[in-house]
């Protein structure tokens, strides 16, 4: 087809066709004149990526704002170039900028170098009325440039219709960790001066958002959990659908234990799904100082397990030798189905890592087997049980 056989095709016909083609040829294809520009626009920035603070820098200096209206889901970085230096300007005012011409954004993700300004960004997250999906994580070393779990949790709060949220490698603060200080695990120490938010007050710490009332899902990354196992969220909460708990490097096995079990309680009887890279186990009798817990449960009653209808095993952080352990533990929640994936098997293509793959992949089976063999009546709810190591290693049983 020529140029000019393609330029006298209806507009209906352009835009039915630029639906299905890739990010880098609609932009090539707005370069033959001005109208193919003007008309798809909607399309080069329904979906922004900005990768560097740089770039950031660059996009607020040079895009005009009202192109802003057309981005549905941002993704923000806000490393430093290689070989780059600060500039005068942060990258919290940048990207309180963006923001603010963001007026139809339904998705947000933020890769973030150190933290943000919480007085200069979290007025702009009050007007982002349309985001319902969210994710925020530290770029680099908890270590040396931390994200505070309060500036997180402040602006995940913000934000009025948000339903989806995953914080990935975020740190939380020595202001909600009480008595559990573990050597080895950072802490963030200076975030004393984050603004209380109108509804959480300054109980900014990660349990909190269990009290957001529109939250369906909530994804912890890597995010360090074991304070949390006497955690107890107070006042009204949210109806939570999903959870998602990959477990942390910083573990104590048996803390980290106790904590998954307390947020699979406190999530409440609403949850659905739960997703986790915790090897659980029975709940130990002991506290991160290793007192007795039993004066605390004298006074506290522990709400029951939720009734789950999806239950899933990250395969690359829990063993079949912890598969058992878990499924007893497990028995109570009436699960109807179960699915166990190793994602890095799955998308490996070469030859070794896919025999690996199979070969790990039998021994699940067996494991599963052996299970499915001596399970007791509680399971009798089990409808389904998938096992997921990629090509050539998927099996699935139906009951």
């Amino acid at each position: 087809m020529s140029l000019a056989t393609w330029n006298n095709l209806p507009t209906e016909l352009h835009l039915a066709i630029v639906r299905f083609l890739p990010q880098q040829d609609t932009r090539a294809l707005s370069c033959t004149s001005r109208a193919s520009y003007s008309l798809y626009l909607p399309q080069i920035f329904a979906a922004v990526t900005i990768p560097t603070r740089s770039a950031l820098r660059s996009f607020v200096m040079h895009v005009p704002p009202r192109y802003g209206a057309l981005i549905r889901r941002l993704t923000v970085g806000t490393k430093l170039d290689e070989g780059a230096v600060e500039t005068g300007v942060g990258c919290t005012e940048d990207l309180a900028s963006l923001l603010a011409t963001c007026s139809s954004l339904s998705s947000l993700s933020l890769s973030l170098a150190g933290s943000l300004d919480a007085s200069v960004i979290t007025p702009v997250f009050n007007s982002l009325t349309t985001v319902q999906q969210f994710e925020i994580g530290c770029w680099g070393q908890e270590e040396a440039a931390p994200v505070s779990e309060r500036i997180a949790v402040l602006l995940a709060a913000s934000l009025p219709s948000l339903t989806h949220l995953t914080l990935s490698r975020i740190t939380r603060s020595a202001l909600h960790t009480g008595t559990c200080i573990l050597p080895g695990v950072p802490l963030v120490l200076n975030d004393y001066d984050v603004p209380p938010h109108p509804v959480l007050g300054d109980e900014l710490c990660i349990p909190s958002l269990l009290k957001l009332p529109n939250l369906k899902s909530l994804e912890l990354k890597d995010v360090w959990i074991d304070c949390d196992e006497n955690m107890n969220v107070q006042g009204r909460r949210g109806e939570l659908e999903h959870m998602a708990i990959s477990g942390s490097m910083y573990r104590d096995v048996e803390l980290e234990n106790n904590a998954c079990l307390a947020w699979l309680r406190a999530c409440g009887p609403s949850l659905r799904s739960f997703k986790t890279g915790v090897p659980l186990t029975e709940s130990q009798q002991y506290n991160c100082l290793g007192t007795d817990r039993t004066a605390v449960e004298d006074e506290i009653i522990t709400p029951p397990l939720p009734i789950l209808t999806d239950f899933r095993v990250d395969a690359e952080r829990v063993t079949l030798d912890d598969l058992v352990p878990m499924f007893n533990v497990l028995a109570a929640c009436e699960i109807k189905q179960i699915t166990i994936v190793n994602e890095t098997m799955c998308a490996a293509q070469d030859a070794f890592t896919r025999e690996c793959a199979s070969d790990e992949f039998e021994e699940w089976q067996d494991g599963i087997e052996y299970f499915l063999r001596t399970r007791s009546e509680d399971w009798s709810s089990l409808k389904r049980v998938e096992l997921d190591f990629g090509q050539g290693t998927r099996r699935v049983w139906n009951f």
